[in-house]
């Protein structure tokens, strides 16, 4: 296993301080105190002011957001003025913003976005107000007409592809937010870094000697089909005579655009109408931004289910309801859901799901990120899995990436493979995701089985010590949950239960004291190397606590990603902080 990237004393740490500690890539930012969450959440300045870093779809990074204004300046008043800006890129921008994104066909979809999600519009919304543009290496830009179709990118040296700047009115600031978030098509901070040192027209600092560019296509080409084939060996199941293909994993910058662009693959399996709209099923309540990716940005009209039965029951009426016919459109065009979920880490009832998809024509996509391969083997029971690898598959929490796996038994191989690897598609993920990002997931990467096995038993010692506490009132983890036959099902040999753990307390004041008493870091993301703790709702649903709760997802919910720490050094602090809790 590699040197692990366990933090010795948390407690040390600075409110807003990078995780990990010092890196300029880190996706976590710490939060120590429950107070401090709810400033986050609440757009407190006094938190605003101290951050340093933050998970990086929840918070640009800075240095690509410096690198935007650059842009920006230049954009509107010219080489010139924008050659003679600080370090800072203060300058006039004429009232506009901007931000980075990976490639046209995204920037494109965010000038359409916008305006339409403006609650401030009283006229139809005008997407004119939304400039794309083309910026190279050597400075130049251009702009990308509304109605132009996508062309396909030049080829550039590696480093040196073109960035799409996005710019808008200050009025649509937080629209512009909203769809960074949701849908991860912005820049890493890796690229933007490589930028505003390397560019020769950004003038920053003294150019640095660079690595050859076909040395470091070489490394980064042998980098991807070492993360591929990684991937694919984890995926596949000889048991089951399932055997995945490194050409069966697509990669991208980002969990959230691995989800993206497979629900934007499948509505090219059919045509839309107005009678017959994309429809898509959520089954449990997943991750923040699934629903919102999909309903916000790729415009499915989605319907929400629970982790029961009954839910399941309530599906099979509706699907019953509608003409099962290879000629008549299918109710739904697809179902997501996670296995376990998060945050209350419960397992849907996969082999039910999976019946229902083949008998109904619909796909069944599976977000495996929290249970991973290395602890469960589900792709035989589904026709895609999406993995966020920024968590647990890179465990560094210093980079971002995603991954699609495609089953090969699946009805829909064919054509979902032919979009989402075909020629078009598979150049823009390649130049999208950054060449300093791709090594250092592979790099990450290479220990990752021993780091779950490891990080999941000691999940199981907390686990054991929150259960037999008596301020607790209920702990969320597969091993002895309302679920875990289900989960054990599609348990590897020698596969554990995972790393994350969710505990509600029997009173409110008692889960902000166990939380300010946790001396481990805390934040967002999970699957860390170093314990991660965070107040899960009011990071990701302050503005919508009374929705969460219908689903069991409580405002005083603790999260804890558990890490690689020695096992007394995690008794000792969890221990501590349940005896803050009982005063």
């Amino acid at each position: 296993m590699r040197a692990v990237n366990t933090i010795a004393e948390p407690e040390h740490l600075l409110l807003g301080s990078s995780l990990p500690p010092g890196d300029a890539h880190g996706v976590s930012v710490h939060l120590p105190k429950w107070a401090d969450t709810v400033g986050w959440a609440s757009r407190e300045p006094r938190v605003l002011d101290a951050m340093k870093a933050g998970y990086p779809r929840f918070f640009v990074p800075r240095v690509a957001d410096q690198l935007a204004m650059r842009l920006l300046v230049r954009q509107q008043s010219g080489a010139a003025a924008a050659d003679g800006l600080g370090l800072d890129g203060v300058g006039d921008a004429g009232g506009k913003l901007a931000m980075l994104l990976d490639s046209v066909r995204h920037a494109q979809a965010c000038r359409r976005a916008l305006p339409e999600w403006n609650p401030r519009q009283t006229q139809p919304a005008d997407s004119t107000c939304v400039g794309v543009y083309i910026v190279t290496w050597d400075g130049e830009i251009t702009a990308v007409e509304e109605d132009i179709p996508v062309q396909p990118e030049p080829t550039r040296d590696i480093g040196q592809e073109d960035i799409i700047l996005v710019t808008y009115p200050a009025e649509l600031a937080l629209e512009a937010k909203a769809f960074w978030q949701h849908t991860g098509f912005g820049i890493s901070s890796r690229r933007a870094t490589h930028w505003l040192e390397n560019a020769p027209f950004l003038k920053l600092a003294a150019p640095k000697p660079l690595p050859s560019s076909i040395e470091t296509s070489h490394t980064v080409d042998q980098a991807r089909a070492a993360l591929k084939q990684r991937i694919a060996i984890g995926q596949s199941s000889p048991a089951t005579n399932l055997h995945v293909t490194p050409s069966d994993v697509l990669l991208f910058p980002t969990g959230m655009t691995a989800i993206a662009e497979t629900a934007d693959a499948i509505k090219s399996l059919r045509r839309a109408t107005p009678d017959s709209p994309y429809r898509v099923a959520v089954f449990g309540f997943l991750y923040v931004d699934t629903y919102k990716l999909l309903h916000r940005v790729l415009g499915y009209t989605p319907t929400l289910y629970k982790y029961t039965p009954a839910s399941i029951d309530a599906l099979e009426a509706s699907l019953l309801s509608t003409p099962n016919s290879p000629n008549e459109p299918p109710m739904i065009d697809a179902l997501f859901t996670e296995f376990p979920g998060n945050p209350l880490l419960q397992s849907p009832d996969l082999a039910r799901l999976h019946a229902l998809s083949r008998k109904y024509n619909f796909l069944l996509v599976v977000d495996d990120t929290v249970g991973t391969y290395a602890s469960l083997s589900l792709l035989g029971e589904c026709d895609v899995i999406c993995t966020s690898l920024t968590k647990m598959f890179s465990g560094e929490c210093n980079v971002m990436g995603g991954a699609v796996t495609l089953n090969p038994l699946s009805p829909y191989h064919g054509k979902l493979k032919g979009v989402l690897g075909g020629t078009p598609k598979k150049e823009e993920a390649e130049r999208a995701w950054f060449w300093g990002d791709v090594l250092a997931m592979e790099r990450n990467s290479r220990d990752f089985r021993g780091r779950v096995d490891r990080a999941s038993g000691n999940a199981e010692v907390v686990v054991g010590m929150l259960r037999g506490s008596g301020v607790v009132r209920e702990v969320y983890y597969p091993l002895g949950g309302p679920t875990q036959e289900g989960y054990d099902k599609y348990r590897v040999e020698g596969g554990r239960y995972g790393f994350l753990v969710s505990v509600r307390f029997r009173e409110p004041a008692r889960a902000v004291a166990f939380y300010d008493g946790l001396d481990v870091a805390k934040g967002p993301s999970l699957g860390t190397d170093f314990t991660l703790c965070c107040a899960y709702t009011l990071l990701a649903h302050y503005k919508e606590l009374e929705w969460a709760a219908e689903y069991g997802v409580v405002e005083d919910l603790v999260r804890i990603s558990v890490g690689l720490e020695e096992r007394g050094w995690l008794e000792e602090r969890v221990a501590r902080a349940l005896r803050a809790a009982e005063v």
